[in-house]
């Protein structure tokens, strides 16, 4: 009687391996950087634009805001219609708080070559209180 030889065919288990496991291992890797890069980015825009609200105040612009917050993310890479600005209060008098919000718009698959596919918004917000003793 003869032994059954138990081979398998490499080639397609080696081309599902890589399909299934090292692609998206590999497209996985490549995203996050980009992730906490766009992240890093809203929290640094919004701390700007808020210290650019506490210097200017009493006459606060949130324009200026959203010009400080979005120079600040093209800076860091990001496009700046990626960027939105929202400045939650404007704060009405000493000891109250100052607050920006920024989001940037965070893709899902950076991967060259390929249409940008869908992603989300990542929102950061700073706040800052206006000195008590602070003249108008």
């Amino acid at each position: 009687m003869r032994a059954r030889r138990a081979a398998g065919f490499v080639a397609i288990e080696w081309v599902a391996a890589v399909t299934l496991l090292l692609l998206p291992a590999v497209v996985l890797g490549g995203s996050l950087p980009r992730w906490a890069e766009r992240r890093h980015a809203a929290t640094v825009a919004a701390r700007e634009a808020v210290r650019e609200l506490e210097r200017e105040w009493p006459r606060v612009d949130p324009a200026s805001a959203a010009l400080v917050a979005r120079y600040v993310a093209a800076d860091h890479g990001v496009d700046p219609s990626d960027v939105t600005v929202r400045v939650d209060d404007p704060g009405t008098g000493p000891g109250e708080q100052l607050r920006v919000e920024v989001s940037v718009k965070v893709p899902a698959l950076p991967v060259p070559g390929l249409a940008r596919a869908a992603g989300w918004t990542y929102t950061a917000s700073a706040s800052a209180r206006i000195d008590d003793y602070r003249s108008r």
